[in-house]
Order: structure tokens, then sequence, then C-alpha cells
């Protein structure tokens, strides 16, 4: 299951910095694609989900039924604040942005699984896929715009 959640957390952020290379985020001096899964990031410093795409795993990976097949549900939480700290007119326009870029990085819906624990990396043989997004209302609230969009990850359990 760690291959398949690396995988694709690997995967999203190096289609991002090619779709918008200036989404990135700076955590501990390394600055890096703005996709981060939270429980490799805690404790988070805060605002961190504004401009950021936050992978949060859901509950425990479950076998879909009638296929060779594990499941893992994680939600994408991103915000923003916009551009203008007194009028903040453009923050509609960024969570819009944010929402193409997250539908871009999300295509195709599939990569080459890969273990990262091992040094060097070792592709696994088989593929990890996923649904599209689906894209929740739009929250406000102290000047902050938010949304959060869930996806259904898929892999092979003898990936594991």
């Amino acid at each position: 299951m760690q291959a398949a959640k690396d995988t694709f957390l690997k995967t999203l952020a190096s289609r991002l910095a090619v779709v918008n290379p200036a989404r990135t985020v700076t955590l501990d001096g390394v600055t890096r694609p703005a996709v981060l899964a939270l429980e490799n990031e805690i404790p988070m410093p805060p605002d961190t989900e504004l401009e950021t795409f936050l992978l949060n795993w859901q509950g425990a990976a479950k076998v879909v039924p009638g296929e060779p097949l594990m499941q893992l549900d994680c939600k994408l939480s991103y915000g923003t604040k916009g551009t203008d700290a007194m009028l903040r007119t453009d923050c509609g326009r960024i969570l819009t942005a944010m929402d193409q870029e997250l539908l871009r990085i999300c295509e195709p819906h599939c990569a080459a699984q890969v273990d990262y624990s091992t040094t060097p990396v070792t592709a696994l043989g088989n593929n990890i896929f996923w649904d599209a997004p689906v894209l929740g209302a739009v929250k406000s609230g102290n000047g902050v715009l938010k949304r959060t969009a869930e996806i259904t990850l898929f892999y092979f359990p003898e990936a594991d």
C-alpha cells in the first residue's frame, strides 16, 4: 500500500512541476512542487493549505469486490487568500486555476508503480490508477476560499 501512496503523491507532484512550475511550497528550507501528503508532513505550519494541494488518505484500504484490486480513498484540500491582501478580488480566479491544475495533473489517470523506499527506486512492474477528481463545494471564511476534491486510488495488493 505504501508504494501505491508514494507513487500517487510523486506522480502528482512531478506533473504539477510541469503544469505550473511556480506553484511550490517551502518546508524546512526545501522548495518543491506544492503537493503534500499530510501523513508525511506533520506538524504543518499554519496556512500550508493555501496555494498547496494537501493529500489526506481517508480510512483503511478496501478490497474491490470481484476484482484483484485494493482501493484507497483520498481527499485533496486547497485554498487561497488571493494576491491582494486588502481586497482579495482574485481569490475566485486563483481557486479556479488550482481546480484546472488539479484536473490536469490527474490526467492520465494512471502511473507506473514504484517503490520509493529503495535506493535506487524500484519499478514494480504494474500500474496504479485512479478515478477523476470529484470537486466539492467552495467554502469561504476569513478572506479565504477553500475546496476539497475526492479521488479513489486503485492498486494491486501483491505490490505491497
